[in-house]
């Protein structure tokens, strides 16, 4: 039911059009502009990237949303992350997708720590991330400037063993397009 593509040139529209739209653009720490050559600018970048790795999330083989592993540091096996799902009727799933992920990247990349930075005003991921193990590390005040003022930025923690400590999302397990 749900799969995570890898993200190719295809898919450059629709995240284009995800991304800009106000709903899913309020809770990003940044803000870009609907321009398919900035667009394809930043694919190229991250396609040879070696510290991010993006993935279009499908639900019943529906593409809905982005997912990504960003500032991967293989020597100290930790890695940040991000996802949104563009497609609002599919944003029920956004309380499962993040444990796919975790089971994905913590036994395939063998991180010891995945970190999380929420916008203000984005409780609800915060409270989710509360309930996948993380703890809170700290905030930056006014660190995002957005829609004509400050805001703070939570930064959040996750490590492997706290994860595995869950026990109850083991059987979250899918492909993942390599």
């Amino acid at each position: 039911m749900i799969r995570f593509i890898k993200l190719r040139e295809e898919h450059l529209e629709q995240v284009l059009e995800w991304r800009t739209q106000e709903d899913v653009t309020k809770f990003m720490n940044t803000d870009i502009e609907k321009d398919m050559n900035k667009q394809r600018e930043w694919f190229r970048r991250i396609s040879n990237s070696e510290t991010d790795a993006y993935w279009i999330i499908e639900i019943k083989e529906k593409p809905v949303g982005v997912i990504s592993l960003n500032n991967i540091d293989h020597v100290n096996k930790r890695t940040s992350w991000g996802f949104y799902i563009g497609e609002e009727k599919y944003r029920l799933y956004g309380g499962i997708i993040p444990p796919y992920f975790y089971n994905y990247i913590f036994s395939t990349y063998d991180f010891h720590k995945i970190t999380a930075e929420v916008i203000e005003g984005n409780s609800n991921v915060i409270k989710l991330n509360f309930l996948h193990g993380y703890r809170m590390v700290g905030v930056y005040k006014d660190h995002i400037f957005k829609n004509g003022s400050y805001m703070d930025l939570n930064l959040l923690e996750l490590l492997k063993e706290d994860w595995l400590k869950l026990n109850k999302f083991q059987k979250y397990v899918c492909e993942f397009e390599k």
